[in-house]
């Protein structure tokens, strides 16, 4: 009985024992800041790091059995947070003097929470990045390593101010006298926020008006963020073709309430479109008989905004005679003639097309433009079928006669 007693009271000693089952914390170097940002060589600086535990929740679960009575037993478990516990802070500057590079026994960090340290240093003798190291090591955790860029005397200056870039989309070619979407993005590329952001966009031509707003104000922008701008233009028929530039100035403030400026250019082509059409339909003579020749002088315009280059018309019209006449090239607001020479071989109502054909810098185009023309006999065939008509209708009457007569 006593070795039986034994035995449970050492089982039920053994499961009250807590099973302990943890998530590590996560504890990392999630900013640094660098005094001066450009040091002189041997001059002192100092570097603080910021250490933070970014675990959302670091738990751990403990689990207990006990009694319930005779023949049973209750399972619990408790949940309760576990904190990061810094057991030291080290930076490693092989290159450096350092005056104060350690810490030891720093203490707990709990889930969420941050703790700044700093570190006084005198900067090497010689110009150049240097990359020091900060060790820290958290109990039950490992270690974690996070170099340090520091910038003695260099020119290769590592920023840490905004810093915009700029793109945009626009159409490849806006035809004159049309309306146009213009979209921009602004990311910041730099390593620091910039806040209270101006964005002014100005439009260079009186033959452009902005159909949105042309100011615009972001509250912030932290570094790789990106705002995205949705722009309209109207233009009319007298804007001048070729590339134009929109003024873009951004203005902001830094960390450290710094006002600062950047300007940029935002090109857009205005591409001119040749349009033709008849302005004017000249036809000689103008009342026309079968067998007689027609001059046909069509006027060509350009309504357009570009030249229509290499114009060629053409007649479908079932006539003899030059039927194509080469026009060349006509300027906006201009015509040109395009003269036709047809001999008439049949009478009625003729309808037929002119064919227009010409290209601008959007290419070839072609327009078909609906004619007609009357084409009468002649008056001489006219006059010998009215004598024929009487002399058959004369000796009809004349042979009536003679039957009742006789």
């Amino acid at each position: 009985m006593n070795i039986r007693f034994f035995t449970i009271l050492v089982v039920s000693l053994f499961l009250l024992i807590p099973a302990l089952a943890a998530d590590n914390p996560t504890v990392m170097v999630t900013g640094y800041h660098i005094s001066p940002d450009v040091v002189l060589p041997s001059d002192p600086v100092s570097i603080t790091i910021t250490l933070a535990n970014t675990a959302e929740q670091a738990s751990r679960t403990a689990s207990t059995t006990t009694g319930a009575g005779a023949g049973g037993s209750l399972s619990e478990s408790l949940t309760t947070p576990v904190n990061a516990y810094i057991e030291s802070a080290t930076l490693k500057a092989k290159d450096f003097q350092v005056l104060n590079g350690g810490y030891e026994d720093i203490g707990e960090i709990g889930p969420g929470q941050s703790v700044n340290l700093t570190f006084f240093l005198t900067a090497p003798g010689s110009s150049g990045l240097y990359f020091p190291e900060a060790w820290i090591r958290i109990r039950d955790s490992g270690s974690v390593k996070y170099p340090i860029p520091v910038n003695v005397n260099s020119p290769y200056a590592i920023s840490k101010k905004p810093s915009f870039k700029i793109t945009r989309e626009v159409p490849d070619q806006i035809i004159p006298g049309s309306s146009f979407n213009l979209t921009v993005d602004l990311v910041n590329e730099g390593r620091s926020k910039a806040h209270d952001i101006s964005v002014q966009i100005e439009t260079p031509e009186h033959s452009i008006s902005s159909l949105t707003p042309e100011q615009y104000y972001i509250r912030e922008l932290a570094p790789d963020e990106a705002y995205h701008l949705n722009l309209s233009f109207a233009t009319d028929k007298d804007i001048p073709v070729g590339i134009i530039q929109f003024p873009l100035a951004i203005t902001y403030l830094t960390t450290d309430n710094t006002k600062s400026e950047q300007t940029s250019q935002i090109g857009i082509k205005i591409q001119g479109k040749g349009e033709v059409g008849i302005s004017k339909y000249q036809l000689s003579p103008e009342q026309i008989q079968v067998g007689d020749t027609i001059s046909l002088i069509v006027r060509v315009e350009n309504t357009g905004t570009d030249d229509a280059k290499s114009v060629r018309t053409s007649l479908d019209i079932p006539f003899e005679g030059i039927k194509e006449a080469f026009v060349g090239t006509i300027e906006p607001h201009n015509d040109a003639p395009a003269v036709f020479t047809l001999r008439a071989t049949h009478s009625g109502e003729i309808a037929y097309h002119l064919n227009v054909t010409y290209t601008d810098d959007y290419g070839k185009h072609t327009i078909s433009e609906p004619l007609s023309l009357s084409v009468r006999e002649k008056d001489g065939a006219a006059i010998i079928v009215l004598i024929l008509v009487i002399v058959i209708g004369a000796g009809a009457a004349l042979l009536y006669k003679r039957r009742i007569s006789s």
